[in-house]
């Protein structure tokens, strides 16, 4: 494994299905059903289309209260854009699709629940690798192979980890004068708790493009810290605007459904940059990049889940991140966050940089951080969340590599 690796989900259920149309179970001439409401299922469809079949009849749910939103929505959807629902794919009840039993069921299905549903429709008659056949069940050997003899971290080393990290990267930008402050949710810590989050499992900075840039430029790989991502020239699969200070030390696995994330636990570096004066501008430039990035991953669906696509994209997201520069701009911030338009403050904000305590160490913050805090998490962000609410967002485990 490289210092970055992507494990494609999407793609293990391309080769299922490549797997069953080469063994001729998936034909032409024979109605597929398939077993799900979920990006899986979806994405069984989208691959067959993709390979010439046209041939789905429904998805198949227990849920009665998805397969009705579900519904809705394909309907809502033919309302306002088509004349006619002879493309569209339905969503239905188990029972009512195959209660009376039907002999000739195809059903296909992409699952972690593979057990389950196996159980289920053999309940009801329905024979494996009959009526109904497994495309993938997300098994992974080689990422078991991976881990093997690896022990998993504890939150506190994880954070420890990540504060080695902070410190290390805020002495290069000391070195060689190169403005950074924490952000997301590490400055929330760092205001609220004067350290990490105590149920945040990893750290943020930002820094303004043209520092970011002369950053990785400047970086030297050390025997424990390494670099990845836009930007570093080490791009491999990467499909995120930023980039990563790693520790080498470690192995993080990150699960975000369409793929796999596999890198040593690291620091996320975004670029803060230079956006429209204009309010009406800015809401424009985040929909565009929001355009970007949908066209990415809908090259990486139409490619069957080939993560080496990303790749491609690398040089338009750049030239998109650099449009407008920071210093000369009335208003900055990050692309491709969950928070959308709320990344985004005067630039007045990062016109002073204060010290203040992390953990045991100092971290880089705006002045502003206020402004940016507030339009992040709303004015209420030293007040702690519920209870049920103190726990990490990140479906992610680290590893200590084995030495």
């Amino acid at each position: 494994m490289g210092k970055f690796y992507i494990k494609s989900m999407i793609g293990e259920v391309a080769s299922g299905i490549s797997r069953l149309i080469e063994q001729n179970v998936i034909r032409h001439d024979r109605r597929v059903i398939l077993y799900g409401l979920d990006r899986y299922a979806f994405a069984m469809r989208t691959i067959l289309a993709n390979l010439g079949f046209h041939n789905v009849e429904c998805y198949l749910s227990d849920d009665e209260a998805a397969v009705i939103a579900v519904q809705r929505d394909i309907e809502n959807f033919r309302c306002r854009f088509l004349n006619t629902s002879q493309e569209l794919i339905r969503a239905a009840m188990v029972t009512e699709r195959l209660c009376p039993f039907d002999d000739g069921a195809l059903i296909l299905i992409a699952s972690a629940d593979y057990g389950q549903i196996r159980e289920r429709l053999e309940k009801l008659g329905y024979r494996e690798e009959i009526h109904f056949y497994k495309v993938c069940d997300f098994a992974d050997p080689e990422l078991r192979a991976m881990t093997a003899g690896a022990a998993e971290m504890t939150l506190r080393e994880i954070q420890d980890i990540l504060k080695g990290i902070l410190a290390y990267v805020d002495g290069l930008c000391a070195q060689h004068h190169l403005r950074y402050w924490v952000c997301g949710g590490t400055l929330l810590g760092t205001a609220r708790h004067r350290g990490f989050i105590p149920w945040d499992d990893d750290a943020d900075i930002f820094m303004p493009w043209q520092d970011y840039l002369r950053f990785f430029a400047l970086f030297q790989e050390t025997e424990r810290f390494t670099a990845l991502g836009m930007g570093t020239g080490e791009v491999n699969d990467f499909c995120d605007p930023f980039a990563k200070i790693a520790d080498k030390r470690t192995l993080l696995i990150e699960d975000i459904g369409t793929v796999k994330k596999i890198n040593p636990l690291a620091l996320d570096v975004f670029p803060l940059v230079g956006m429209p004066a204009d309010a009406e501008q800015r809401k424009l430039f985040f929909a565009q990049y929001q355009e970007l990035n949908r066209s990415i991953w809908q090259d990486f669906y139409a490619n069957n889940g080939d993560p080496s696509v990303f790749a491609g994209w690398y040089r338009k997201q750049r030239e998109y991140l650099g449009q407008y520069d920071f210093d000369a701009s009335e208003w900055v911030g990050v692309l491709g966050t969950a928070y959308g338009e709320r990344d985004c403050t005067g630039r007045g904000v990062y016109d002073t940089t204060v010290r203040m305590p992390f953990e045991d160490i100092e971290v880089n913050v705006p002045a502003g951080y206020r402004e940016y805090l507030d339009n992040l998490y709303g004015r209420d962000w030293m007040s702690l969340p519920e209870e049920s609410k103190r726990h990490s967002h990140h479906n992610v485990v680290s590893f200590w590599r084995p030495v």
